[in-house]
């Protein structure tokens, strides 16, 4: 326990940063939608000091969204992508849907080449078909 607070201590900044674009987020897809959002997160400016760490953002924001009501995957993949375009690191949102208990699920992860920064772990993402793919454009 006290690892993990002297670790949120620590990056506080990081915490903050990505509780504001989840939040923000969280609420431009609810007022606007994932398109016109996808296009502000594409021409979001590049970080004067960008993040070093890819993976460091992603904990900050996988740990940031659980104060957001209604944060999604989703939400979680697209406030990646807006931390890798402003780094210039190009990563793509995938949304993929799989067939569950009858139903049809669907879920959003964000992908860098072939590995997953957020949204769940290769081998669980493995039955869900990918429908579409959602480019951040990186500088």
């Amino acid at each position: 326990m006290r690892r993990r607070v002297a670790l949120a201590w620590r990056h506080a900044g990081l915490l903050l940063h990505a509780l504001s674009a989840v939040a923000v987020i969280r609420l431009g897809l609810r007022l606007i939608g994932y398109q016109p959002l996808l296009r502000r997160i594409e021409r979001a400016r590049p970080a004067r000091k960008p993040a070093g760490n890819v993976h460091l953002a992603m904990w900050a924001i996988r740990h940031s969204a659980r104060l957001v009501p209604g944060a999604t995957c989703l939400t979680k993949a697209l406030a990646g992508q807006y931390f890798c375009v402003r780094a210039g690191h190009p990563a793509i949102v995938r949304i993929g849907v799989q067939r569950r208990e009858g139903r049809v699920a669907a879920h959003a992860w964000l992908v860098d080449d072939h590995d997953v920064l957020i949204g769940g772990q290769e081998e669980d993402l493995a039955g869900f078909t990918p429908l579409v793919d959602l480019r951040g454009a990186a500088r």
